[in-house]
């Protein structure tokens, strides 16, 4: 399955059919090959309702994806007051809410600011400390190795029980290039584009 199969795909509720929102987006980063983070519009209106949801909390399938809560869990999650649970976030000011495992809400800043205020307007995530990048946004960025150009970053190809990230796909025209995601070295900050390296390549990390 391609990450790129996700956008879009609308999320249901634990147990039933209701949707409550669609995948807009997916968190990255070089060196982590298990999917981390999933970003959905909770909004069914056509707003943007950003919030991101733990891997482990989410059963990913091609044509629907079940969230492990209630519309009732969820409501009740995102109404909390910071002051009722260190952990909670009032998303009516601060940055979107990360809804984690077994229910808890989880302030970006206890996750190492995953996410920030940009979410709000465009998922595009400038954390400090971290190298979170947005799946959609790398979208056609050149891919570079030790030899130069491979092409053009095109998707990745994951595990949906294991939620493993198996395979980036470079757009090498005419050939698409299978690189195991392993080889991501690097994302720079300005994201324009990706770095791969193989333990044979001089930029691989020491």
């Amino acid at each position: 399955m391609k990450l790129s199969d996700l956008i879009n795909t609308p999320v249901v509720s634990a147990g039933t059919d209701h949707a409550i929102g669609r995948v807009s987006d997916i968190a990255i980063r070089a060196g982590q090959t298990e999917l981390e983070y999933v970003l959905v519009n909770l909004s069914v209106t056509g707003g943007n309702d950003p919030v991101a949801f733990t891997a482990d909390t989410l059963d990913l399938g091609a044509s629907e994806i079940e969230c492990a809560f209630s519309q009732q869990q969820l409501d009740h999650l995102r109404q909390r007051k910071e002051d009722e649970d260190p952990l909670a976030v009032d998303i009516e000011g601060l940055p979107p809410l990360v809804v984690g495992p077994f229910g808890n809400a989880i302030a970006p800043v206890v996750m190492g600011a995953v996410l920030n205020d940009a979410l709000r307007q465009r998922p595009q995530p400038t954390p400090p400390g971290s190298s979170f990048r947005w799946f959609t946004k790398l979208l056609g960025n050149p891919a570079f190795d030790a030899t130069g150009e491979l092409g053009r970053f095109k998707d990745i190809e994951f595990d949906p029980d294991t939620k493993a990230l198996r395979f980036l796909l470079i757009d090498g025209r005419p050939d698409i290039l299978s690189v195991p995601f392993a080889e991501l070295r690097n994302i720079p900050d300005d994201e324009h584009y990706i770095v791969l390296s193989r333990s044979s390549d001089p930029l691989h990390p020491v």
